[in-house]
């Protein structure tokens, strides 16, 4: 009875923490959004390959990746220590994106903790004046760097949080930010089910002698599931919670386009992603993933929409090393993710 209390106290600690910080940063100056219009975007892209092979927002898979850890801290594991990671993305036009963390251990403490960078190279970008006439090159680039911690916090829930120092630079405007990450964690007795919330960039923009923005403010659920007898794992994720519409709809396009706006039952479905992963013994994993709010936005009326909103990718994990491939489908396009995991530690 005296654990339960315990364990209750604890529980009932963390959410009110959680609500007290939520409430402080929802009043500094507007500091976050819940419906786009945000700075630092960047903030929501996939880590890790194994995430855009999810389809772009897990935070729940059991498969104890560092690149899932990196974006939701809960999931760091003192298994983990002494491991790092590095993660390449290209995309069109010679942009660059790349990840990189390292994992360590404080035993003394029970704190599983790592520092990591999240790094956008937009490449070589022409200056011009206002006739047109170019007066050099700037290369614009955002990152932020990371602090996270993690450790049990009762019987099968771990909690976890992130600080980032966040920069950009765009020629002659550059802007720093700071923001906080808190999740929470949950692994069944038997370990085939785990959940998790994510309270994700709660913070501001400094003052740099102009309005600030807002960060891209979010709260994400989710939840996983192993087959006890099959191997297999399944994924449900509600991402963009602090908002109940999350689609862009100008009502001006949309009727000369003949379409609507969505309803209740669509901007519901809009929220989730779902994804499966398929084991081939130790070493081998498939992924797939669909993210409906990616079809719903990137589909055209009376044209072929082939594979929006699908991903997919592969996983080959070796001793001390894992690759990782995963790839997402845009109209024609997709977009390669590649991530090599490597244990500095047997």
């Amino acid at each position: 009875m005296s654990n339960y209390i315990h364990y209750t106290k604890k529980l009932g600690l963390f959410i009110y923490i959680t609500c007290i910080v939520l409430v402080l940063n929802i009043k500094i100056v507007n500091a976050q959004t819940t419906a786009g219009n945000a700075i630092y975007n960047f903030l929501s892209l996939p880590y890790s390959a194994k995430v855009t092979s999810l389809g772009g927002v897990n935070i729940s898979s059991m498969e104890n990746d560092i690149g899932m850890a990196m974006y939701n801290p809960s999931l760091l594991l003192p298994t983990m220590e002494k491991t790092l990671t590095l993660s390449v993305k290209p995309y069109f036009a010679g942009i660059q994106q790349y990840d990189f963390m390292h994992v360590n251990y404080w035993e003394k403490k029970k704190i599983t903790w790592s520092t990591g960078v999240h790094y956008m190279n937009y490449g070589n970008i022409n200056m011009t004046d206002l006739a047109g006439n170019e007066i050099g090159t700037m290369h614009p680039v955002d990152y932020a760097l990371q602090f996270s911690a993690a450790r049990d916090y009762i019987q099968h829930f771990s909690i976890g949080a992130s600080i980032k120092f966040i920069h950009s630079n765009y020629g002659l405007y550059k802007s720093n930010g700071l923001a906080m990450d808190i999740g929470l964690k949950y692994l069944s007795e038997n370990q085939l089910n785990q959940g998790s919330i994510l309270v994700n960039n709660m913070g501001m923009q400094f003052d740099n002698g102009h309005s600030q923005q807002e960060l891209p403010f979010n709260i994400i659920v989710g939840w996983s599931r192993k087959l006890a007898n099959a191997p297999l794992q399944f994924s449900l994720t509600a991402d963009r919670l602090s908002v109940w519409n999350n689609v862009y709809y100008d009502p001006v396009y949309a009727q000369t386009q003949g379409e609507t706006a969505p309803n209740n039952l669509q901007n519901l479905i809009n929220h989730l992603t779902v994804a499966t992963e398929l084991y081939i013994g130790q070493q081998i994993d498939f992924d797939l993933g669909y993210n409906f709010i990616r079809r719903y936005d990137l589909n055209i009326q009376n044209q072929s929409n082939g594979l929006n909103g699908f991903a997919t990718g592969f996983g080959i994990k070796l001793e001390r090393m894992n690759f990782q491939y995963g790839t997402s489908f845009f109209q024609q396009n997709s977009y390669h993710h590649f991530t090599v995991v490597y244990k500095t530690k047997k």
